[in-house]
């Protein structure tokens, strides 16, 4: 069925603080992918790169597994340079939106590939972005797995069991242990919106599974009582994004985030404006949040991308060795 698509997509890699969206919203009648789906959903391997990036085993047009990020705030899902180099069949075509990365903007291409499998289902036909050159580059990685692909599933991650699953529904046994449970909608884009609280402060946030690092704008900052001039704030480095420009932030430490019942308690946030708030609809003085994986590093938690929930278990304590 021919359906719209937002046609602008967001990479938010928090290694690099690589972030990249269209400028505009182009609305296009195409094809979405056309799934396959297998008779039940069995644990697949996660892998977890130094940087916290969850990755997952993806093949195109049969090929042996290649590494995607699963980034569910990424609309696209995306072909790295290292992969394309190695598919010199390719047929690429250019885009007619730009995209604009943390400070800068660049062209990219699109291409269709018969077919594109995992986790035990195929999707027939996908158009996939083709990224250029960037500072993501360095994650070493072959893709970036987005919401063109996972937002139909349900989608569980086990972070310390370095294993996942994607399945049309919720199956028996998913939630079990996990004992915190929000709403959340899906934008334009079909990223998770939801609400969280920073030190007890109601804010919007994105989760985003492909940014290494939470980010809050000044606007959420300000709204918990921080400013530029607070104590404990220290310079970080800088983001960049995929055009390879810079943008300035801060580390701030924050007493507590919590989504529902869930808490995460002593971490670190970035704090920075970057473009991408105002692309996601949020003006200069509404907080946002950019919820990343770091957040997860200790935890098993369910995307009901169908239900539109978010399940969070407890944290994982890790067994002790054996000596």
């Amino acid at each position: 069925m021919a359906l719209t698509r937002y046609r602008y997509s967001l990479v938010a890699f928090g290694l690099l603080g690589a972030l990249i969206v269209a400028e505009q919203a182009r609305a296009a009648a195409t094809e979405q992918p056309v799934a396959v789906a297998a008779s039940s959903a069995a644990m697949q391997p996660l892998e977890i790169l130094p940087s916290g990036h969850p990755v997952v085993q993806v093949r195109i047009d049969g090929s042996a597994p290649k590494r995607f990020v699963i980034d569910t705030a990424a609309s696209s899902t995306t072909i790295m340079p290292k992969l394309r180099a190695e598919m010199p069949g390719l047929v690429a075509k250019l885009s007619d939106d730009p995209v604009d990365g943390a400070a800068g903007r660049v062209d990219v291409e699109t291409t269709v590939v018969k077919q594109v499998g995992v986790a035990g289902h195929s999707f027939v036909s996908p158009e996939l972005m083709l990224l250029p050159p960037g500072p993501t580059d360095h994650l070493g990685v072959d893709g970036i797995l987005g919401a063109d692909i996972i937002a139909d599933f349900v989608v569980e991650l086990d972070v310390p069991g370095r294993s996942w699953r994607m399945a049309p529904t919720i199956e028996a046994g998913m939630l079990d242990g996990l004992l915190a449970s929000v709403p959340f909608v899906l934008d334009d884009m079909r990223a998770p919106r939801l609400t969280i609280r920073l030190n007890g402060v109601e804010v919007p946030a994105i989760l985003d599974t492909g940014a290494r690092g939470t980010i809050i704008n000044w606007a959420a900052a300000k709204a918990i009582g921080l400013s530029p001039d607070s104590p404990g704030l220290t310079k970080a480095s800088d983001i960049k994004g995929a055009t390879n420009h810079a943008m300035p932030s801060v580390e701030a430490p924050i007493d507590a985030l919590t989504v529902g019942e869930a808490m995460v308690e002593g971490r670190k946030v970035r704090v920075a404006d970057l473009p991408i708030f105002k692309v996601l609809g949020f003006t200069p003085e509404q907080p946002a949040v950019i919820l990343g994986i770091d957040m997860f590093a200790d935890r098993r938690f369910v995307i009901d991308h169908p239900g539109l929930r978010l399940h969070i278990s407890p944290p994982v304590v890790p067994a002790p060795q054996q000596r």
